[in-house]
């Protein structure tokens, strides 16, 4: 009797999984003759089991990512409902292009979309595909009644079980396929192919740089900011980013700051520049050497952010220090000038106390205008700036600069010193500051301490 209960049992837990498997069966099927855009949760699933389903059969499938190339200027210029709407109609064309029994899946970020392809459609023609489902998406969208648009893409193929027998193995083929794709520009497609994953060692960083956060591995370098009259005293100190890499060592940002754009890290690596000033700065006070500033290069793309404001707001009432001590300093800050998100989010920024630094490279006219509507406070002659001197209307322009700061009192340093008659020549121009090699190199946190130390005891 015993045993017959047993089998009974048996036959039930059977039944109960054959029915799960067949409920499973019919979500797959019903979902690959849907039209609808899934979440990348659902996506994953789908691809898990299509895996598991085909371990013992040789009929592929293929994996696409589509990538919308430049899409912060998207961001940049419409409001939340627009680019609702953009990514929106995008999907809807790339969709069409689909062949039957095809998925399509928004990722985690509103730019990209990825696409599988069963393995009933025929793979010999999967770049044509392709190709088809790249002029769908770029088709032009009409916003607002009055504005066109126009976009184009970035696509990457991996086909399993040739690139990847898993999940993440499809993924990371997509990502290095893509990351080709990008560097060389965008606006193209590229099928996965084990030479791209051999080539460079600039694709094993695309992949650690994900980890680097994490692992705490961004730090900064200071390059002190020097008063070329009297160079024993320092106004402040410049933060520039290394990457304390555990197996290639200091890596310079010529290295990684491109991939950095790619993998989203770039507004984080923003972040801990602040971080690490002000905890520089509170070593700093505990020693009697916070008469300094730090400044910090911060990308345009971090101060279009909504919530950079609210995280460098946090810093400085966690570490407690005066925000007047740190500049942020914005490379290519004439291109935004007229953004009214960047203009809003700056001045918010400019509220918490913080100073504002920007770089001249070349003849802008400009300079004077953001000074007033920005309230800037430093203005950094570029190392470029100086190799138009020979030019007349340069020489024009950097005495009507000079005249123009020490009327409003701000601040003015030349970066790149590299010798001593460059030195004399700022000085002789009445540029009061300057930083370079000639000067001191960029230093860790170590020895810029027992820098500020030395020059604090040369002052007495």
């Amino acid at each position: 009797m015993f045993g017959i209960v047993v089998v009974i049992i048996g036959l039930i837990i059977g039944l109960f999984f054959l029915l799960k498997i067949e409920i499973r069966k019919y979500k797959d099927e019903k979902l690959l003759l849907s039209e609808e855009v899934v979440s990348i949760d659902v996506f994953n699933q789908l691809i898990n089991r299509a895996i598991k389903r085909r371990k013992k059969k040789d009929d592929p499938f293929t994996l696409m990512l589509v990538d919308l190339d430049e899409f912060q200027e998207i961001v940049d210029t419409f409001n939340k409902e627009e680019e609702t709407f953009i990514v929106s109609y995008i999907s809807k064309h790339i969709n069409s292009a689909l062949p039957e029994e095809s998925v399509i899946a928004r990722g985690e970020k509103p730019d990209r979309f990825y696409l599988y392809i069963p393995a009933s459609f025929d793979h010999s023609n999967i770049y044509n595909l392709a190709k088809s489902i790249k002029i769908e998406a770029e088709k032009k969208i009409q916003i607002l009644d009055k504005v066109t648009i126009k976009k184009t893409v970035s696509m990457s193929i991996a086909t399993y079980p040739l690139h990847g027998e898993n999940l993440d193995l499809l993924y990371q083929s997509l990502e290095i396929a893509l990351y080709m794709v990008k560097r060389s520009g965008g606006n193209d497609i590229k099928y996965y192919s084990e030479e791209l994953s051999q080539t460079k060692e600039s694709l094993d960083l695309f992949h650690e740089l994900k980890n680097a956060k994490n692992n705490k591995e961004f730090i900064y370098y200071y390059q002190p900011i020097i008063n070329l009259k009297d160079m024993n005293k320092v106004y402040g100190l410049e933060a520039l980013l290394r990457w304390n890499h555990p197996k290639k060592g200091i890596l310079a940002p010529s290295k990684f700051l491109h991939l950095a754009e790619q993998t989203g890290e770039l507004d984080d690596i923003g972040n801990i520049a602040v971080e690490q000033a002000l905890e520089l700065l509170v070593d700093l006070s505990q020693q009697r050497l916070n008469d300094v500033v730090i400044n910090i290069n911060v990308s345009p793309r971090q101060i279009l952010n909504e919530m950079t404001f609210t995280i460098f707001q946090r810093l400085v009432e966690k570490y407690r220090q005066d925000a007047s001590n740190i500049a942020i300093e914005i490379p290519d800050f004439t291109l935004y000038k007229n953004n009214q998100v960047f203009r809003r989010n700056l001045i918010k920024i400019k509220t918490l106390g913080f100073k504002l630094a920007i770089d001249i490279s070349t003849t802008d006219y400009d300079v004077m205008d953001l000074v007033e509507r920005f309230q800037i406070d430093m203005i950094k002659f570029n190392k470029d700036f100086f190799k138009l001197e020979q030019n007349y209307n340069f020489r024009k322009y950097l005495d009507m600069i000079i005249e123009f700061v020490k009327k409003k009192s701000l601040m003015l340093v030349a970066e790149g010193i590299e010798d001593q008659a460059m030195v004399e020549m700022l000085t002789l121009k009445g540029v009061d500051y300057g930083q370079g090699y000639h000067l001191t190199k960029p230093m860790n946190v170590v020895d810029t301490t027992q820098f500020l130390k030395a020059r604090k005891e040369l002052e007495k």
